[in-house]
């Protein structure tokens, strides 16, 4: 059986979401589902109601046995602070109802790929934190 699993990313005003698949045989490999969206006004609701039907038809279409979006603190300072509006993409995410929708810390993902190190690596660049949550979803 086919093991379907999301990983997705939030920076600011993007969700970035990475699907992979592991066939009967134990091989992994990433669906051309895996994308992008974005919110250009987070105040416009077309757009806001647009991204909720666009996740939601994309993990519709995928179907996914596990959804995990990598979790993040709300009062982190400097480089590492959290877009207000990223918490806004989160909740509209969150509230999808055919699949719970797991949180990851970001320390869980670096100590599971020190101890289970991986050759696998995602079509494009950005996508390497979101594909790293979905390939530790998948165990």
């Amino acid at each position: 059986m086919i093991m379907t699993t999301v990983g997705i990313q939030i920076k600011a005003n993007e969700a970035i979401l990475v699907v992979l698949q592991r066939d009967d045989n134990g091989v992994i490999s990433q669906t051309n589902q895996s994308t992008k969206y974005k919110i250009e006004d987070h105040l416009d609701n077309a757009q806001i109601r647009q991204f909720k039907d666009q996740i939601n038809v994309a993990l519709d279409a995928v179907k996914p046995d596990r959804i995990g979006i990598i979790a993040r603190v709300a009062s982190a300072k400097g480089p590492m602070k959290v877009s207000p509006l990223s918490f806004k993409l989160e909740g509209i995410m969150q509230l999808y109802d055919k699949k719970k929708v797991e949180f990851v810390w970001a320390q869980t993902l670096s100590a599971f790929f020190k101890k289970s190190p991986t050759t696998l690596n995602p079509v494009h660049q950005y996508q390497k934190d979101a594909f790293e949550l979905a390939l530790y979803l998948l165990n």
